[in-house]
């Protein structure tokens, strides 16, 4: 009997490919005929953002990309988003840090509802302009992925898993992750990126020979 493949991916709950890349790791376990454990791992992709501040303001400034170039690059990831079945609502996205999201995740995977939570926030930050930077916003879209809510803010006000978050983030520079999403399977095969599905149940297969 073939071994449970262990996939471990480093990701951030504000990262477009992260997103993707979870879709597509779903869909490739769905296809796989064997059995996967799949742990997330927190990876902030840009630990010094300010909790509010202008997306398009910041995407002119830092990424150089006037209105017609947003609106092309929005365009693009919007169909790489369907084609996996998402939504995408990149005008109504709000930007923030997601350092206490992440140690959100934490907590949803310490009470067993890790994919409710993710899938939660996921759709919140990409499809529904909801804000994910706040304790009091986090709390609210923990209850509506089943946690308990007053758990989950007494987690965020105490900072129950911020040495979790920061251990995650260790871990990770000492991979040489400088990007997500970042899988590693088996302790051992470093996968970079959010490959197509097809190539993933490859991988998956290949690790079982």
């Amino acid at each position: 009997m073939a071994e449970t493949v262990r996939v471990q991916i480093w990701s951030d709950v504000q990262c477009v490919w992260c997103y993707i890349g979870d879709a597509r790791w779903r869909e490739a376990i769905a296809q796989y005929d064997g059995a996967v454990e799949l742990t997330y791992r927190s990876f902030e992709l840009q630990p010094d953002f300010p909790i509010e501040f202008d997306a398009k303001k910041y995407l002119a400034s830092a990424r150089g990309m006037d209105a017609d170039s947003q609106a092309r690059a929005f365009g693009e990831m919007r169909a790489v988003a369907a084609a996996v079945g998402l939504p995408y609502e990149p005008e109504r996205i709000r930007p923030t840090n997601s350092y206490l999201a992440l140690q959100l995740m934490h907590h949803a995977a310490v009470m067993g509802q890790d994919e409710p939570m993710r899938d939660r926030l996921f759709a919140a930050y990409f499809a529904e302009g909801r804000h994910i930077g706040t304790i009091d916003a986090l709390t609210e879209l923990a209850a509506e992925a089943g946690l308990d809510a007053r758990r989950a803010h007494d987690a965020l006000t105490a900072s129950t898993y911020a040495v979790a978050v920061d251990a995650d983030s260790a871990e990770a520079a000492a991979l040489g992750v400088r990007g997500v999403p970042f899988a590693v399977l088996n302790g051992t095969y470093a996968v970079p990126g959010a490959l197509e599905t097809p190539q993933l149940v490859a991988l998956l297969h290949n690790l079982r020979v």
